[in-house]
């Protein structure tokens, strides 16, 4: 399967995928959460998601060896947005490799994915993470084979 967004660029922007045509900041998944109205819209349990995507930067932020690009992101998304400001300030701290998404698409409707983050940790701090998104099995499901239907083999 392609990668989040290449064959459907809405489901990846939603998913959470860098977009191609966006300034440097709307690349950056917190940033988009944060300052994207159409990534807003697109999920319906978007409190419970801003919550844990910065209680989770947090923890990354924490773990960095050089915490500049952290701290400078901070600041511009403190700026920019109050309920970044706001949510910041609680201090939350937590780490979620595994967690349902819910997507709103307008021509598909809610699709429910599980999605899974792995993580490779170098020692002196870089990381590599990998996210897999499967459609959970259901109504939404259907829809989603009805848009990306499958082409040779088995």
């Amino acid at each position: 399967m392609a990668g989040a967004g290449e064959g459907h660029p809405r489901l990846g922007a939603a998913a959470g995928a860098p977009g191609g045509r966006a300034p440097p900041e709307g690349r950056n998944a917190l940033w988009a959460l944060f300052m994207d109205p159409d990534r807003r819209a697109s999920m319906p349990t978007w409190e419970a998601a801003v919550r844990r995507a910065v209680a989770g930067f947090r923890l990354d932020a924490a773990r960095a060896a050089d915490r500049s690009e952290f701290d400078a992101l901070v600041a511009q998304l403190q700026a920019a947005s109050p309920e970044f400001a706001r949510l910041w300030s609680e201090h939350d701290v937590v780490e979620t490799p595994s967690m349902l998404k819910v997507i709103l698409l307008p021509e598909l409707g809610p699709i429910e994915f599980e999605n899974v983050t792995l993580t490779y940790s170098e020692p002196d701090g870089r990381e590599l993470r990998v996210s897999f998104y499967a459609p959970r099995p259901g109504p939404g499901l259907e829809r989603m084979r009805k848009l990306f239907p499958r082409s040779g083999g088995a």
